[in-house]
């Protein structure tokens, strides 16, 4: 069933550009299509998101101050650029990722994933890892929250894409008008196309782990599992921490790092008191300055790092979903997941899933189909849990089904549904 429309409406459609097309910007434009088939008109507004030192405001300090905390003035930079758009012109805004919920104008649908998080429910991971002294980073979140809830007037409906992240809304902004306006859930659908026959499932397949290498989602802990397991572990993805896992990975094999331990490795790439804040900053400002052009980039050649464990980079949809199929057991060690897009398409081609305790979105795919385990966030516990999928064909099998079940329960027409209904909520609010 359609949900139906009153007069098509002109909708903006913010969002900061990263240079970067993942499963956020493809599940988009599975969206986007689906507002055009109904006779909405879309039009794309993008502000740059990848920011560089320059006033901001006309506070021509900021440019030389901007080291001091690269995250944060890249934030007011972007708050900046948001807070310029003209969109008078739109009878609606559907805003993206942080912080585009900020635009001038009164009818906003916030597609909500995620705030700026490290200013929210990952500022004390942020500070422990290093990469910002703690008086700094503390100041600097409470004027990002000072910030966001002056400006969130306009938005009239939040469509959240997980209840974790609807949670976020709830616990952040309770004080503020955007706190009042009614969130609902996008159930996105796995973007993966699945054959309708796929391959038996079987014990020896390769322990597979499809990711961004960023923080925090922790591709470290699925490195040292891999290690700690007899059969092979393929990690499989690009981003701005690939080196970094990489390294870790060798320091495995080469017996430099304790795979049971890892300690602050998925947290941050030197400890906390080796470095200094300026030090922290640059290494973060470079880090984002490689991004996208490693995200870009062709696929890293494969690296043995580790007996069993091969670290791929990038690869295309086809191998991709070759790792898909052929898995005993899919990984998924992120923190605080806003989805788990990855995790889904795992199950859609049948294959189990572990996921960490402390996962949020991806521990709620995991409750609400059955198909995969729930570990604790550390490399014995995932290793542990993989082999109880492997040596049990019983247990495998029962997972395995209910895993696949995602494929006729998260549907893109469901989402469909669900976009729609939160699109007539927030046209039905103008004023």
């Amino acid at each position: 069933m359609t949900t139906s429309i009153g007069s098509p409406a002109r909708i903006g459609l913010v969002k900061p550009d990263f240079g970067v097309a993942g499963g956020f910007e493809a599940l988009l434009a599975g969206l986007v299509d689906q507002l055009e088939a109904t006779g909405h008109q879309v039009v794309s507004v993008s502000i740059p998101g990848r920011q560089t030192p320059r006033p901001i405001w006309g506070q021509h300090d900021a440019a030389s101050r901007w080291f001091d905390h690269p995250d944060y003035f890249g934030y007011l930079g972007m708050v900046h650029d948001t807070r310029r758009l003209e969109l008078d012109e739109f009878d609606m805004v559907i805003s993206t990722q942080p912080p585009s919920y900020l635009a001038p104008h009164d009818n906003i649908l916030g597609l909500f994933y995620h705030q700026a998080r490290t200013f929210y429910e990952l500022r004390e991971p942020y500070i422990e890892a290093g990469f910002m002294d703690r008086e700094l980073h503390e100041a600097a979140c409470h004027n990002v929250h000072r910030i966001d809830a002056a400006h969130l007037g306009g938005v009239r409906h939040w469509l959240a894409g997980s209840h974790t992240c609807a949670e976020r809304l709830r616990s952040s902004w309770v004080g503020s008008s955007a706190g009042t306006m009614p969130i609902t859930v996008l159930d996105a659908p796995p973007l993966t196309t699945v054959p309708d026959e796929v391959p038996a499932w079987s014990a020896d397949g390769p322990v597979v782990c499809v990711s961004r290498h960023e923080w925090p989602k922790r591709t470290e802990l699925a490195v040292a599992a891999g290690h700690l397991l007899a059969g092979a572990t393929r990690i499989i993805g690009g981003g701005g921490r690939l080196e970094h896992v990489t390294r870790f990975a060798q320091a495995l094999a080469a017996g430099q790092a304790d795979a049971h331990d890892p300690g602050m490795e998925w947290l941050g790439a030197i400890p906390a008191q080796a470095r200094s804040v300026r030090g922290a900053a640059l290494e973060l400002a470079n880090a984002a300055r490689s991004r996208v052009t490693k995200a870009r980039g062709t696929a890293s050649a494969s690296a043995s790092a580790t007996p069993g464990v091969t670290i791929e980079g990038r690869v295309d949809d086809t191998a991709r979903n070759e790792a898909y199929a052929t898995a005993s057991v899919f990984l998924a060690p992120a923190l605080s997941e806003d989805y788990g897009l990855t995790a889904l398409e795992a199950m859609a081609w049948g294959r189990p899933v572990v996921v960490c305790a402390d996962g949020g979105g991806l521990v709620e795919i995991v409750e609400a189909t059955g198909g995969g385990l729930v570990v604790d966030p550390d490399p014995q516990s995932i290793a542990d849990g993989v082999r109880s999928i492997q040596n049990d064909v019983g247990l495998a099998a029962e997972l395995c089904e209910r895993a696949a079940a995602v494929r006729h329960t998260h549907t893109w027409e469901r989402a469909h549904q669900q976009l729609l209904e939160a699109v007539n909520s927030t046209l039905a609010g103008r004023q």
